[in-house]
């Protein structure tokens, strides 16, 4: 169990003292919820008291009105971990509502369907000592409760009725009432009953509530007269029951394994990179869209409508659901729209359907225009932007899933170190890059360091990590840029302002094991004759710099070297060498910029390998 109060940093010592140990200092928070680029929510500045700056995975609600209130209430007052789900249940296009206490020895919470929206109340912040435990918390429409207590009361009671259909990992599957005569028990093929298929796959590596011990009933008959209960504990010493009614059984798998803990992140890692699913619920002929997550209703500039067999949106509308901009040029009859920080920017002809990016037609759309709205295809959503639809044709509804990062950091944006470590909290190991955009500009050349580490308990070790990582910086303005793997979107740059000397910036050996015995005297001098003293020297675009050097230990007759800069790689060129000796001379042939230099082993020398990277270095070829 991990208490707010007892929270301990597992990163060593090597992340924690440059970046970590400043959260402790007495800093002043510097700003608050901000998008600086569209895709990255970010938290920046420094707290004397971490408890002042709550910084929870943004499934807790950046983008969910029913859940940031409550767990921030939780972090900071519950007497006990809290554990919430990060996924909803279905409103059937109605509001949440929620009800909420704290009690002797825990908290209580009720969700609720509701005509109307219900303001944000100080439900929670009620005195532990007049909390009635004796009775629950009540309202019409529920969908689901959730418990939590020391002492045990919110531990699922199982009647003597019920049959058990699984076991695995610590967790039992019950079932009682109708579903009692599909139990496994005397059954020769249990794994034919719907019920253990639905199980077993809750019962997966880490499900359903990761490091936790528990038991799942299910009791009723029928789809809408089905209860589904949930019980756990990580310490066996607080209890968290959880019962969902009147809903679809993929609501309950979906939230049950969804359950964390509900702590700062910031407390493990450094940055949190985390994927965040916006839902949007649109029906043909209403005029309302409906975001669950945010307990949102708006207004559409006109209803989803049906031409020829396909359906068709409001554009300005579809651009809002991406947080993008719209601008109509009207000498051009043409709009111009993008994605969230004006990535994927497009231009759609009104009048001929071209839609063209960067110049070039990618698609024709088929157009409508009624009462002065545009109205496109559904697919645009899909096939120009990436997102997820689910269209159900016989109710006429449509789901449309916006998935993108939400990122926070708490960083020291200065360094007197030319290795610059950060800690990294994310999902699918890794599903990012880092780099310093000195080094590359679109962030393909990353960074020098990664270690990973198992994620705070309470999260699934085989979806979260965090990862050590290590930047390397140049002397002046750095910038680490993090970037999906998959997509190369970039999901956050954060700005690092480095007060370092040439002489500090390393020459930057492999530690290749065949090199062991190798020892290498390098030394860089620009045309102008200054004597680098390290790993980095200058030069301007028609200057040059001499790279002398001595090998002892290895024999080699010559090397290989090759450099990156901004998005290009250069050929290798062969340097000879001779008596351990060697001498180049590099003029930079792509103007300014961060030339990345690196010395490879001759042809054929080392076995296994072709490839193998001696020394590293860098040169700054300024206008």
């Amino acid at each position: 169990m991990i208490r707010k109060k007892s929270v301990k940093r597992w990163l060593q010592a090597s992340v924690a003292t440059a970046i970590l140990m400043a959260v402790t200092q007495a800093y002043s928070e510097t700003s608050v919820l901000a998008e600086p680029n569209g895709y990255a929510e970010t938290i920046q500045g420094y707290t004397e008291n971490p408890e002042d700056h709550v910084t929870l995975e943004p499934g807790f609600g950046y983008y969910n009105y029913f859940m940031r209130p409550l767990a921030e209430q939780l972090y900071l007052h519950s007497t006990v971990t809290a554990f919430l789900p990060t996924r909803l249940p279905d409103s059937a296009w109605q509001y949440y509502g929620y009800k909420s206490r704290f009690t002797s020895d825990g908290y209580e919470i009720l969700g609720y369907r509701t005509p109307e929206l219900q303001a944000v109340k100080d439900t929670l912040p009620v005195p532990a000592a007049q909390a009635d435990s004796a009775k629950e918390l009540q309202a019409p429409n529920v969908l689901f409760r959730l418990k939590a207590g020391q002492a045990g009361s919110a531990k699922l009671q199982i009647p003597s009725t019920a049959s058990l259909l699984l076991n695995k990992d610590g967790w039992d599957y019950y079932v009682e009432g109708a579903a009692k005569g599909q139990s496994s028990q005397g059954r020769s093929n249990p794994q034919a009953n719907p019920l253990y298929q639905m199980l077993s796959g809750l019962a997966k590596s880490g499900a359903p509530v990761a490091g936790s011990k528990g038991t799942v009933l299910i009791t009723g008959q029928g789809t809408s007269n089905v209860t589904y209960a949930a019980s756990w504990t990580v310490d066996n010493s607080t209890f968290y029951s959880f019962v969902l009614t009147g809903t679809a059984q993929s609501d309950f798998t979906s939230m049950l394994t969804s359950f964390r803990p509900v702590i700062n992140l910031l407390d493990y890692a450094s940055v949190i990179l985390l994927p965040v699913d916006k839902q949007l619920n649109l029906q043909i002929g209403r005029d309302h869209m409906f975001m669950p997550y945010e307990n949102q209703f708006i207004r559409l500039a006109h209803k989803p409508v049906v031409y020829n067999g396909s359906v068709f949106l409001p554009l300005r509308d579809i651009v809002h659901v991406i947080g993008g901009e719209i601008q109509y040029v009207s000498n051009e009859g043409a709009v111009y729209l993008s994605q969230n920080g004006w990535h994927n920017e497009l231009k759609l002809n009104l009048k001929t359907g071209e839609v063209d990016r960067s110049g070039k037609k990618i698609a024709t759309l088929p157009t409508q225009v009624e009462a002065g709205t545009t109205l496109v295809p559904l697919r645009f959503m899909t096939e120009q932007f990436g997102l997820p639809i689910d269209y159900n044709a016989a109710l006429k509804q449509i789901t449309v899933h916006d998935r993108h990062w939400a990122g926070n950091y708490r960083l020291l944006q200065t360094s007197d170190q030319a290795d610059y470590p950060v800690s990294v909290l994310s999902v699918g190991g890794p599903s990012f890059t880092y780099s310093n955009s000195r080094y590359s500009r679109d962030g393909s050349w990353n960074g020098w360091n990664y270690v990973q580490h198992k994620p705070p308990v309470g999260y699934n070790s085989f979806k979260y990590n965090v990862a050590d990582i290590s930047i390397a910086l140049l002397p002046g303005d750095n910038e680490l840029v993090l970037q999906d793997l998959q997509t190369k979107q970039v999901i956050m740059n954060v700005p690092i302002k480095a007060d370092l000397s040439p002489n500090q910036i390393p020459f930057r050996y492999s530690g290749i094991p065949y090199y062991d015995g190798l020892k290498t005297e390098l030394k860089l001098q620009s045309s102008d004759g200054i004597a680098w003293p390290a790993g980095y020297a200058e030069t301007n675009e028609s200057g040059y710099v001499t790279i002398q050097g001595k090998l002892n230990g290895l024999s080699f007759d010559s090397l290989r070297l090759s450099y990156h800069v901004d998005k290009f790689d250069s050929k290798t060129v062969t340097v000879p060498v001779k008596d351990g000796a060697f001498s180049y001379r590099f003029k930079p042939e792509k103007g300014p910029g961060t030339y990345y230099i690196t010395l490879y082993n001759p042809p054929n020398s080392l076995p296994k390998t072709d490839m193998a990277a001696i020394v590293t270095f860098v040169i700054v070829v300024k206008s």
